[in-house]
Parts: C-alpha cells; sequence; structure tokens
C-alpha cells in the first residue's frame, strides 16, 4: 500500500507542476502583454502632450506662420531621462519649418488614429528604435488655408526599462505564487492521504482471521474505499465459512462410505469362501461407486457458491443444454435397458443463466430418475415453452416419493428411511438451489399410472435473481 501511496503522490505532484507551469507561464505571459502596452500608453501619452503644446504654438499671424515652441514640452520629453526626443514641423508642402530635418515623414501605412488629424507610429531614427507621434493643423485666415505637420518622436529606452521592471515584479510573483501553491498542494496531498495511512495501520495491526468491517471515521471521497474493503471484508468471510461448512461436510460425508469400504475390503482379505469373497468384492465397488458420487455431489455444491458469485449471467439455449445432458446420462440408461426419450421443441429456447449451473440441475435430476427407475422402463424429459413462463419435466416410473416427504427431499443430505438404495441426499438440494438462483419454482408430481415427475419452470424471459 505504501508504494500505491507514493506512487499516487507522485503523480498528483507531478501533474500539479505542470498544471502551475502552465498557469505561470500564461499568467507570465498575460502580465508582459499588458505592461508593455501600460508602458506604451504612459509614454504615448506624454509625447502626445507634447505634440500638442508644440501645436499650440504654431499659428497665423499677419499671414506669416509664426512658431514659439513652449518650454514645457521639452520639460515634458525630458522627464525620460534616458530617451532623446526628436521634432519636426512642417508645411503641407514639405518644407521643413523647425526642428530636426531627417525626422521620418509618416509611413504610408499608418493608419488614422483620431480625427484623421493624429498618428502614432514605430520607426527607426539614428540608428535606435523611436516612437513618433504626428499631428496636423490646419491654419486659416481671409486669403490663407493651409496644413502643417507637428511630428514628435522619442526613443523607446525608458519605456521599455519600465516595462522590464513591471515584468521582473510579475516574475517574482509567479514564483512565490508558484512555490506556494506547491507547498500547499503538496500540504494538501498529505493530509488527504492520512485516511488511507490510519486505514493501511488498521489492516495491518489486525490478525489475519479478522475480517470484521473497518469502522474507522474517513471523509467522505475515500468512504466508497472502505465499503469496498468492507464489502469485501464480508465475501471473504462468507467464503471462509463455507470452506470451513465444506470441510466439515465433507469430512462427515466421507467418513461413512470410507469405514464401509475399509471394512469389506478387509474383510474380503480374510475371506476363504470364493463366493462370499465375490459378493464383499462387489460391495467395494459399490461403496467406491458412492463414494465416488459423494465426491461428486460435493464439489458440485462447493461450485456453485464459487460460480454464482465469480461467472457472468449469459444467453444460453436451454434446448441444446438439454439435449446435451440427455446424451451424457444415456450410457448409464442403456445399463439397465431404460429407454431415454426426448419430448417436446426442437427450436432454440433461449434463457439468461450460468450455464454449468442448470447443466448440474438437469443432469442431478435426470440421474436421479435413471436411478431409480426399474430395468425395461422409461425416462421422459419434456420441454416446452408456455405463454408466461419454460417448463420442463422430467419424469420416470420408479416407487415415486410420499407426499409426506417430498418437502423434506430438498433439504441437504436427507434421505428417506424407506429408501433402500445407495445415494448422497445431494443432488436434489442442488437442483433446488439452482433453481433458486434462476428464479425458478420446482416441485414434485405424481407420475401416473406410478413414479414421478420433477417440474422446473422458468420464466418466460429467463430472469435471474441476484
Amino acid at each position: 500500500m505504501s508504494n500505491s501511496a507514493y506512487s499516487i503522490k507522485q503523480r498528483i505532484w507531478l501533474v500539479a507542476t505542470l498544471v502551475l507551469l502552465l498557469m505561470s507561464t500564461v499568467v507570465y505571459w498575460s502580465a508582459a502583454l499588458y505592461a508593455e502596452r501600460l508602458a506604451r500608453n504612459a509614454f504615448d501619452r506624454q509625447l502626445r502632450g507634447a505634440a500638442l503644446q508644440m501645436a499650440e504654438s504654431v499659428n497665423l499671424v499677419g499671414g506669416e506662420i509664426e512658431i514659439d515652441l513652449p518650454l514645457s514640452a521639452f520639460e515634458l520629453l525630458a522627464m525620460s531621462e534616458e530617451d532623446r526626443a526628436f521634432y519636426a514641423i512642417r508645411h503641407a508642402n514639405g518644407t521643413l519649418l523647425t526642428g530636426y530635418r531627417d525626422v521620418p515623414l509618416l509611413p504610408e501605412d499608418v493608419t488614422e488614429a483620431q480625427n484623421h488629424h493624429e498618428w502614432i507610429y514605430d520607426s527607426i531614427y539614428s540608428g535606435e528604435p523611436t516612437r513618433f507621434v504626428s499631428i496636423k493643423k490646419r491654419l486659416l485666415d481671409s486669403d490663407y488655408d493651409a496644413f502643417v505637420s507637428i511630428t514628435v518622436g522619442q526613443t523607446v529606452l525608458a519605456r521599455q526599462a519600465h516595462a522590464l521592471q513591471t515584468k521582473r515584479w510579475v516574475i517574482q510573483f509567479v514564483v512565490a505564487f508558484f512555490v506556494l501553491s506547491l507547498l500547499l498542494i503538496m500540504l494538501g496531498v498529505w493530509v488527504a492521504l492520512r485516511p488511507l495511512k490510519k486505514v493501511r495501520l488498521e489492516l495491518l495491526h489486525r490478525s489475519p482471521v479478522d475480517l470484521s468491517a473497518i469502522s474507522l471515521q474517513v471523509p467522505k471521497e475515500i468512504a466508497p474505499l472502505t465499503d469496498a474493503i468492507n464489502q469485501l471484508m464480508s465475501q471473504l468471510t462468507k467464503t471462509l465459512d463455507r470452506l470451513k461448512h465444506f470441510s466439515n461436510e465433507a469430512a462427515h460425508q466421507l467418513r461413512t462410505p470410507l469405514a464401509g469400504l475399509r471394512s469389506e475390503a478387509q474383510s474380503a482379505l480374510k475371506e476363504k469362501n470364493q463366493s462370499l469373497r465375490e459378493g464383499q468384492l462387489k460391495n467395494v465397488i459399490a461403496c467406491s461407486d458412492e463414494l465416488a458420487s459423494m465426491v461428486t455431489h460435493i464439489l458440485q455444491h462447493a461450485e456453485l457458491a464459487h460460480r454464482f458469485q465469480r461467472d457472468e449471467i449469459t444467453s444460453l439455449d436451454l434446448t441444446h443444454l438439454t439435449l446435451e445432458v440427455a446424451r451424457e446420462v444415456a450410457a448409464a440408461a442403456l445399463d439397465k435397458n431404460i429407454e431415454l426419450s426426448y419430448v417436446g421443441s426442437e427450436d432454440p429456447i433461449f434463457i439468461s443463466g450460468n450455464s454449468i449451473a442448470l447443466r448440474f440441475l438437469i443432469s442431478n435430476i435426470l440421474e436421479n430418475a435413471v436411478k431409480y427407475s426399474p430395468m425395461d422402463s422409461e425416462v421422459t424429459v419434456q420441454l416446452w415453452v408456455e405463454e408466461t413462463s419454460i417448463r420442463l419435466d422430467i419424469s420416470d416410473h420408479g416407487e415415486g416419493i410420499p407426499d409426506s416427504e417430498k418437502p423434506k427431499v430438498f433439504e441437504l443430505h436427507y434421505r428417506s428411511p424407506n429408501n433402500l438404495n445407495t445415494g448422497t441426499g445431494i443432488g436434489l438440494s442442488i437442483a433446488k438451489e439452482v433453481a433458486d438462483f434462476h428464479n425458478a419454482t420446482i416441485e414434485l408430481l405424481d407420475n401416473q399410472p406410478s413414479g414421478l415427475t420433477v417440474r422446473v419452470v422458468f420464466p418466460a424471459l429467463g430472469g435471474v435473481r441476484f
């Protein structure tokens, strides 16, 4: 269990680390974009403010353009100590009025920003990346109408430094968030797995025969696991009880035929009379046959419980199964010159059930019918589909069973005191157990003029009771 818990921790930590790395990457990427956008907008406003102040200083006086650049515009640009600033004021015809002659003109692919008179764009000037704002101002008089363009540029060192500083802060935050989250996840995993450790210790400190239910108080997420363990404990308890019962039953039932077999064999060794010795050897064979039948039935009874819990319920052809079992019993019927006949539907009749268990049911009933039938008689197997059920009748012409004993013959190891034939008293109890599992009914009816009919009635849909 420790290896499994360790593996679970490793997997949780691995998944949590990957998720946190992905989240941290997304957070850093988003924050970096936001920092760059924030720095760009802040410095663009500063650059735009300087350009607007310069635009206010350009006026038309007496038909002449007069420019009086304000000091505040340059002070605004000087707030970014790392950057250099450039400006140029040009006439609409391209004539430079004042400023730097080589300040780049407005690129053709730059889109308009506001009211078709303001543009912001990036360019390379003096070998450095530079951000420019270009504003167009109209000068209008009675006999004069023209535009001038005011272009102000500034290198981007300060804004890059500002964005980098913000990114570094974000990196610190992301690293702290990552480490703290991972520690909290590790703590959460440790707390979540503590109940499993308690369950492990509870099971380790138990004796090997203690299969009682786990009574620890555990979180509701772990409760299904403890419920499953308790259910397994219950099943193991039932299995051990059945095994103990089977061992006691086998020891008790086998003791008698083994004692008889030993007694007859010892008598045969001492017997001098040949005819008596042959009789004793025949008794040894009879005891061996009874012992073999006893072992077969005990194993069948033990196997049924195992198959009812393990095997899946499948759809099977009851007609085919009945005919197959009848062919297997035919050899025993021929030894007594008994005619074994089948009457009923030859079409497939499908029911849902356990094929091995149904084989036990049919074979035990059919073997009993052959065993208790007199020589030169008949055993009939009938299989019919009725409106709401499927009926299987197996009839013989033996002595039958009195009405007072019919309910008792389905009890385990019950044998009628008037029955002189050898037997185990297990076959019909197995048939009853199989019938109950398949939600079928089994009853004993008198046959005419003599004998017994064992009738098994299955539901039309062959339902199985779980």
